[in-house]
């Protein structure tokens, strides 16, 4: 009875959540210029469309530059905040964690607001520097739930062997304790980097004309007008997804067979 209640549940859940891409994602293939069914035939032409027209491919690559410099910086904050962490006692690890985690608690808008106030203040104002700041402190505490729980599943004898045999902090963290805790950095390096790529909210508060991203132009798409290549977009930010799903997915595998 047991084994028939999990398997239903696995079924609805799964249902209920793969459900309406299936019923959309055939649209980017209609040859219609209308999101309706039925689906008067196939085409690719759409995904040509988003692949060569400026607006999608600027939109893309800005994504992009903003995601790949705001996973850097991220991993850097995070890493190093959750290797301090893990150095206090218990109690203060804690507080500090409550501290560290507080920006994906605080709602976008707010984050947001507060972004752009501070940047202009700062004199930064908007564009790539300050959508990478912006994301890369969003996705910071991603990477330091995700290196905190590697640091706390291993084995404290081996920082304490290697600090036996003279071995300084610095170069027992690079021999020792980042080989081991890798899959943990490396699946928040992913997590930070998706977490920018699909950012809408703070980034409307901080992008110029020169640095829209895709998700801005995905959104101002569905303000203006329901099209094909708002689909094609979609489909591809789903593809991207079920990437990184399946990159965590092995990352997770091999820190667990790397755990004694």
């Amino acid at each position: 009875m047991s084994r028939i209640i999990y398997w239903t549940t696995v079924v609805f859940c799964t249902g209920f959540l793969a459900l309406p891409l299936l019923l959309v994602w055939p649209l980017a293939f209609n040859t219609s210029s209308f999101l309706t069914y039925p689906i008067e035939g196939l085409t690719l032409d759409w995904f040509h469309q988003v692949l060569t027209q400026p607006t999608w491919v600027n939109a893309l690559m800005n994504s992009l530059k903003v995601a790949v410099g705001a996973m850097v910086l991220a991993v850097v904050i995070g890493g190093l905040a959750a290797t301090g962490v893990m150095l206090v006692p218990r109690a203060l690890q804690v507080v500090l964690t409550g501290l560290f985690v507080s920006p994906i608690i605080v709602p976008s808008v707010v984050v947001g607001v507060a972004f752009a106030y501070a940047f202009g203040r700062a004199g930064i104002g908007g564009g790539y520097f300050s959508l990478v700041l912006a994301h890369a402190v969003l996705g910071s505490p991603l990477v330091f739930l995700s290196v905190i729980t590697s640091l706390r599943g291993l084995d404290p004898n081996l920082d304490l062997a290697g600090a036996s045999m003279g071995a300084s902090r610095g170069y027992r963290f690079l021999t020792i304790i980042l080989p081991l805790a890798l899959p943990g950095y490396a699946a928040g390096a992913l997590f930070a980097f998706i977490t920018s790529f699909d950012e809408v909210v703070v980034a409307l508060f901080l992008a110029d004309p020169g640095s829209t991203t895709l998700p801005i132009a995905l959104f101002a798409g569905l303000r203006d007008r329901l099209q094909p290549p708002i689909v094609v977009v979609a489909v591809l930010l789903s593809l991207v997804s079920l990437v990184f799903l399946a990159l965590l997915r092995r990352l997770q595998m091999r820190g667990s067979v790397q755990k004694p």
